[in-house]
């Protein structure tokens, strides 16, 4: 029987994950959870328990990371049963403490997260949740007010990479490297997916290569296309972390510096970003050269780069290329 594909979007399974966890007084078992929870449940009866197992897998550390605390409960006689073992979110681990106070404005953005935790929680969808979940004999609290992780983006190739990466797909897609004029077909698996520094970055076994490689979304211009009746299955790692600790080491080697006009357009935005209003030469790391110059280049003669010579070149290649043109233009 063909594998059944997962419809719900990953920060909506997430959501639904949490809600379940926080409203079951004793916890669920992971078989619970696949039954019963949205995500799971829309594919439990088609697909086998091992590709549930790790996508619930991944969750968890997914859930973590956020800083939310997944407790686990073994009951002595049941040791060493791990599929036994009972998930659940306390609500004690975040009870505001005495004393906390809040702004105006603090607490008006509390109240806006407050609310579209509601709504959700009183969705049809998290209520049948509930419904199926009592119906296996366990206790289950009314949805609770928190936090729901959102995930936003323009990128037109985020929802096809995500889906990619949820599972396990090989995609081929278009994609233009700096000063190529014509893009390049790649074929690629998405190992994580990762927001550094206002841009997304994808981190993708490249079939072409037979090597690891990190795309930029903004640099897909196709719409990436699953190559059907195949997946590239991948071992269990922080491939996010990996991706992070790789952009943080290139943003540490990588060192520039531009004197600003002072008052300038370029000397507010960028020392709000990379260093002290009160000086006009800054300096802060970078991961991607092109990017930066593309971004320097915008704020034409309010700045000058400094070093390093590579970054002063590509952000003068710019100049020239938009000089050009002009050429001949009344």
């Amino acid at each position: 029987m063909a594998r059944a594909e997962n419809k719900v979007k990953k920060e909506d399974r997430l959501f639904s994950l949490i809600l379940a966890l926080v409203s079951s007084r004793e916890g669920l078992t992971k078989n619970e959870i696949l039954k019963t929870v949205r995500g799971y449940s829309d594919i439990y009866a088609y697909s086998g328990n091992t590709a549930l197992d790790k996508m619930f897998e991944r969750d968890k550390e997914e859930i973590r990371s956020m800083g939310v605390i997944i407790d686990t409960l073994e009951l002595p006689e049941e040791e060493g049963q791990t599929h036994n073992i009972r998930y659940s979110i306390s609500r004690s681990n975040y009870d505001f403490p005495e004393g906390l106070s809040f702004t105006s404005d603090e607490l008006t953005l509390l109240n806006v997260a407050a609310a579209a935790w509601r709504e959700a929680s009183l969705s049809s969808d998290s209520r049948h949740a509930l419904t199926k979940i009592r119906s296996l004999g366990v206790s289950a609290n009314d949805p609770l007010i928190g936090v729901a992780p959102q995930i936003r983006t323009n990128e037109r190739a985020f929802e096809a990479v995500e889906e990619a990466l949820e599972n396990e797909l090989i995609l081929t897609f278009n994609y233009l490297k700096p000063g190529q004029s014509k893009p390049q077909h790649r074929t690629a698996s998405p190992l994580a997916v990762l927001s550094w520094g206002g841009l997304w970055y994808v981190l993708a076994y490249d079939f072409d290569a037979e090597a690891e490689r990190t795309f930029l979304l903004k640099r897909i211009v196709s719409h990436p296309k699953r190559i059907p009746q195949k997946t590239h299955p991948r071992p269990a790692e922080n491939y996010a972390q990996r991706l992070r600790d790789e952009l943080e080491e290139l943003t540490r080697a990588n060192i520039a510096e531009i004197e600003c006009v002072e008052g300038s357009d370029a000397h507010l935005r960028l020392s709000a970003r990379f260093g002290s209003a009160n000086s006009s030469t800054l300096q802060f790391g970078y991961s991607d050269l092109e990017l930066l110059a593309d971004e320097l280049a915008m704020y034409g003669s309010q700045l000058r780069v400094i070093s390093p010579p590579a970054l002063r070149e590509a952000v003068r290649s710019r100049f020239i290329h938009i000089a050009n043109m002009h050429v001949g233009v009344n």
